[in-house]
């Protein structure tokens, strides 16, 4: 298996000075595990506007959210067994880059079709960090941290989370539902960004 650092977790606790003895490596795992269950709830308030831009039936709008869980569901069962062989960085830079451009996707869609689709490959990538931060917390800290560490990354999270759909309502009532897709894709590049800075001491 390999280590997000290359380092045994108490090694990387340890290390004075590096990502893992600041909050920088804290608000990281919250941004990747994050990043896909904020995106879901952030559309959801601007469904009805959104059918009514393509002149389409709610109810084929609601596929942006479904679908959506289901590259979540799908991203889960594959991107464990991918990071344990391949390493966490290039798992998550590569997971994160499907989200990125599907989110681009997501603006310039110009049917709903285009971008459910694109909503789904959407999770697909952003759930990769769902699965990875925890195996990176397992890496990165010894046993009698590791609950406490994945609890507040959760917490943290779920707060987020909580205030998503009134921060999408927002967006979509000032700026319109793509306003929504334009934040999404900065988040996304912004956590890409951080991991590739952050978790550069070891390209496994």
């Amino acid at each position: 298996m390999h280590g997000a650092l290359g380092k045994p977790p108490v090694a990387a606790e340890t290390d004075e000075g590096g990502p893992t003895s600041s909050r920088v490596m804290l608000m990281l795992l919250v941004a990747m595990t994050g990043i896909a269950p904020i995106s879901l709830y952030l559309l959801v308030p601007a469904l009805p506007k959104l059918a009514a831009s393509f002149g389409r039936d709610i109810s084929i709008a609601q596929m942006t959210v479904s679908l959506y869980m289901v590259g979540i569901a799908c991203s889960q069962l594959v991107m464990g067994p991918l990071s344990d062989r391949f390493g966490r960085r290039p798992v998550l830079l590569a997971g994160l880059s499907l989200m990125v451009a599907a989110s681009a996707a997501c603006i310039f869609a110009e049917s709903l079709p285009q971008l459910i689709a694109a909503r789904f490959l959407q999770a697909l990538g952003g759930a990769t960090g769902m699965v990875i931060s925890r195996a990176i917390i397992r890496d990165l800290y010894g046993r009698e941290r590791i609950g406490a560490m994945i609890s507040l990354v959760i917490a943290v999270m779920m707060i987020a989370q909580m205030l998503s759909p009134l921060t999408g309502g927002l967006l979509e009532t000032a700026f319109g539902w793509r306003a929504i897709f334009f934040v999404i894709t900065a988040a996304s590049l912004s956590t890409a960004a951080a991991i590739a800075l952050c978790l550069a001491g070891n390209p496994t």
